[in-house]
């Protein structure tokens, strides 16, 4: 009888593990219209960290950032209108610390919120995780929080 439970065990972990399907789908990029390239750019390098990555074609008004190991963030150069865009519509990064994150904030005197309006703030989500707002160059909203990475 454990031999056929052990047996049973075995075939359902070969099967879970070595026969899983992949998703359908993984998340690639994420791409912003933006009014300046080289604006945001910098500021996105500046604040994450992120290093440029080749384009494939060359000459266009265009930046490909890495966001993590298979992960990027287009930016497209051509926008010209203003956007309004609510902050449930943004990207998110995790940081190691939100406090020397909060800190490089103030010192460079960027905007950040935690609840909309309370500048200078962070809040707290149902799984404990602490985050703030801010927005880029064009508006677009961004949370930072220290969900471990």
């Amino acid at each position: 009888m454990q031999k056929r439970a052990l047996l049973l065990f075995a075939l359902l972990f070969i099967i879970r593990t070595g026969f899983a399907q992949k998703p359908y789908a993984a998340f690639n990029h994420v791409a912003l219209y933006v009014t300046d390239v080289n604006r945001s750019a910098a500021f996105y390098r500046k604040l994450f960290h992120l290093d440029t990555t080749k384009i494939p074609n060359p000459g266009q008004h265009v930046k490909w950032l890495k966001m993590g190991r298979y992960l990027q963030l287009h930016l497209i150069e051509g926008k010209k209108e203003d956007l309004t865009i609510a902050q449930n519509n943004h990207i998110a990064f995790s940081v190691q610390s939100l406090s020397d994150f909060i800190q490089f904030l103030k010192k460079e005197n960027i905007y950040f919120e935690g609840q909309k309006g309370s500048a200078g703030t962070f809040v707290v989500r149902a799984d404990g995780v602490k985050q703030i707002y801010l927005k880029d160059p064009d508006g677009y909203m961004i949370e930072v929080n220290d969900a471990a990475y």
